[in-house]
């Protein structure tokens, strides 16, 4: 019985609506399920008269996947996951595919680098140290879900992070077509992406990235998430890593420009770029009106050309417009884009 929601243990439920299967005969599992919304995080789950135990001998003995695992759609899909996991993880991290099935997704980022990765059974023992477990169409057929999570964490580092797919049981709700929809025997809970980000930050994690995407060849679309720990200093370090190194190109650049010339733009790129590099300013160009009788550092702001100096262009978004702008003034001076 799960007399408690799996995911955030609330007792307080809606529970008037039940799915009933015909079970062959042994087989351990229910034939009468209570399809149970938790009042509290909003995880829909099924209360039934089976245990975690159950579960795992049906798994072990029973548990088939459809055909799926030799359909090119799963395949794509999971080089999707592959994808996502070349973006944002290096090489050399340990990698779990927890329930990875037949193990297309770790030979795929085996060729893709990735030489420390594992494909785990549900029930496997798992390694050590591991830097990211992965998930996909797996923690909606976790009975004892909590249970599972403690494990997965006790096997990874502190800074360990999860990537997990599940089906989408918001977009589920407007799914038209199935008369099912994911809500099989196998399923024992169903997350929309709200109650997904809840779980993982009842233990600490928070969303790194998300997506939603269609489950071709199954039914409806699966949302997929990464979670990390430390979310907020990866985005503090990762920013200034990203930033230093595009801002030191443009530096590298701008350091190649000599004699007096005209920089057209007082964008906030511009005006950081010339704190580090110092040019001989004739004058700034910017149609801002509020640049109107502007100086910086005594230089003047003018709305227009007025002479025949280099024009500097250093714009994030406006650069395109801007030349485009040169062209239709007809005006002769080079441009150095930087």
């Amino acid at each position: 019985m799960r007399s408690e929601c799996p995911a955030c243990a609330s007792p307080k439920r809606l529970d008037d609506w039940q799915l009933d299967f015909l079970v062959p005969d042994g087989w351990p599992q229910p034939e009468h399920n209570t399809v149970c919304l938790c009042n509290y995080c909003g995880l829909i789950y099924y209360d039934n008269d089976k245990t975690a135990v159950d579960y795992d001998e049906y798994y072990r003995k029973y548990y088939g996947y459809d055909g799926n695992l030799d359909i090119h759609q799963n395949d794509v899909r999971l080089d999707g996951v592959a994808d996502l996991v070349g973006r944002y993880f290096p090489n050399r991290f340990r990698i779990v595919d927890f329930g990875g099935g037949d193990g297309y997704l770790e030979r795929r980022l085996r060729q893709d680098g990735y030489s420390d990765v594992h494909t785990v059974r549900v029930d496997d023992k798992l390694p050590e140290d591991v830097n990211l477990v992965i998930a996909t169409q797996v923690i909606e057929h976790l009975y004892d879900l909590h249970g599972t999570l403690d494990r997965l964490l006790n096997c990874m580092i502190a800074r360990g992070a999860f990537l997990i797919e599940v089906p989408d049981a918001l977009e589920m709700m407007f799914l038209q077509g199935s008369a099912l929809k994911d809500y099989q025997q196998k399923h024992v809970n169903h997350f929309a992406p709200f109650v997904l980000d809840r779980l993982f930050n009842s233990i600490g994690y928070n969303r790194l990235y998300s997506e939603t995407g269609e489950m071709t060849g199954y039914f409806g679309k699966y949302y997929r998430a990464i979670y990390s720990r430390n979310v907020a200093i990866d985005v503090y370090a990762t920013t200034k890593v990203h930033i230093t190194r595009n801002v030191q190109e443009k530096v590298d650049k701008l350091e190649k420009v000599k004699g007096k010339v005209i920089v057209w733009g007082c964008g906030d790129l511009a005006m950081h770029l010339l704190t580090k590099v110092k040019l001989d300013v004739a004058y700034y160009v910017d149609n801002d009106p509020a640049f109107r009788g502007a100086t910086i550092g005594g230089v003047p702001v003018l709305d227009g050309v007025t002479s025949g100096e280099p024009i500097v262009i250093m714009a994030q978004n406006q650069a395109t417009a801007l030349l485009k702008r040169i062209k239709e003034l007809g005006l002769t001076n080079e441009v150095i884009v930087i």
